[in-house]
């Protein structure tokens, strides 16, 4: 069964999947429910009436992938049916397909399900994180919101001080430190003072933001093992820990890394097999967040394996963009070598403490590209 998704609709496609010829009674079957379902609101009624149609068969639904679809998935778990959500980038059927419509997607996805019960191996799975777990992700996500919205300010604090030749007693580097929004506010600037309010309403917020976070993730394990990593603060644990949840689900290091889209796509024709660029399949806070922990690790431990690449690398004279994501990758396995032995990092307190320190420090300037110092 395919099921497209959209937010006031589910249109929805039932297709046959059995390794006989379909029967007459069966095809009447699947005419009936296609008929009543097609188009329904995505909402519990409408998918009890669907468990209760199907209660007799074997039900596999494939989803693709999209804002709308944990909530969708969890009510049709919950009501016994069997549901696969898909990366939307490998449904080619659909994301290439010159007929975009709800309903032809609907048909490519049950056929997409038909053939993966068949064998076929098309897309990737997505995992959906329990309620808990999602509501811990959904939290990091509003500081990363928030941590954007105050980089963005800075950069609007200093073009409107250009632009007007504003300067300050000096050049500061936190635009928004204590003396230099004393400073700004002196100034009497209108634009300014809106600006500087408003930065001082996010910063008091996001305070709040990290008290519940270190709150939601207390004794949670996965996260203090993570957070005990140098590179990685209070945040970029958290919220890697709610993309990871549980390592024994990943089989290997290498899929571990895959997940999160940090390792090359393979390119084979005839006899040539190379890498190219890296697959950018995992989430994209999460990438960010490990280039910014590589970037903070490289600068506080001085002989890990991560920073024995950076050097490496360098020397050959790679570039920093394969550099930063090489390195991003090497702490991925870091990552996984101590989750895997369920060890905390071996590090002294004061290194730890500083690297973390910095590592949320730097959240504030997230959009940026911060080089590697050598």
């Amino acid at each position: 069964m395919g099921l497209d998704l959209s937010k006031k609709s589910a249109v929805i496609f039932a297709a046959y999947a059995g390794v006989r010829e379909i029967k007459p009674a069966q095809q009447k079957f699947l005419d009936e429910l296609n008929k009543e379902f097609r188009m329904i609101h995505p909402d519990l009624d409408k998918f009890v009436r669907l468990s209760k149609a199907v209660k007799d068969h074997e039900v596999h639904v494939l989803i693709e992938n999209s804002t709308q679809t944990f909530d969708v998935y969890w009510m049709l778990t919950n009501l016994g049916l069997n549901v696969t959500v898909a990366q939307s980038q490998d449904l080619y059927r659909i994301t290439k397909s010159v007929k975009k419509t709800d309903s032809n997607d609907s048909v490519e996805l049950a056929n997409y399900m038909r053939r993966r019960l068949a064998g076929e191996d098309e897309f990737a799975v997505c995992v959906m994180p329990p309620k808990e777990w999602m509501y811990r992700r959904e939290m990091c996500r509003v500081v990363f919101d928030e941590k954007v919205h105050l980089a963005d300010l800075k950069r609007r604090v200093r073009s409107h001080m250009l632009l007007h030749g504003i300067k300050l007693s000096k050049d500061y580097r936190e635009i928004f430190s204590p003396y230099a929004i004393r400073e700004l506010k002196n100034t009497k600037d209108p634009v300014l003072l809106c600006h500087v309010a408003e930065a001082e309403s996010i910063k008091k917020r996001t305070d709040q933001e990290v008290k519940y976070i270190e709150t939601m993730f207390e004794s949670v394990r996965i996260y203090e093992l993570i957070h005990s990593i140098p590179g990685f603060g209070c945040i970029s644990a958290a919220y890697l820990a709610s993309m990871i949840i549980d390592i024994d689900r990943f089989e290997s290091c290498k899929k571990f890394t895959a997940n999160f889209g940090v390792v090359p796509r393979m390119y084979q024709s005839g006899d040539t097999n190379r890498n190219c660029h890296v697959t950018h399949r995992g989430d994209a806070d999460a990438i960010r967040l490990l280039k910014q922990a590589a970037f903070v690790h490289v600068n506080t431990v001085e002989n890990s394996v991560v920073t024995q690449m950076y050097n490496r690398l360098r020397a050959k004279g790679k570039s920093f963009n394969e550099v930063k994501m090489a390195c991003a990758r090497k702490l991925l396995t870091v990552v996984w070598s101590v989750l895997k032995n369920d060890k905390s990092y071996t590090s002294p307190m004061e290194l730890q403490r500083k690297a973390s320190d910095l590592a949320d420090e730097m959240l504030e300037d997230m959009e940026q590209e911060l080089p590697i110092l050598g």
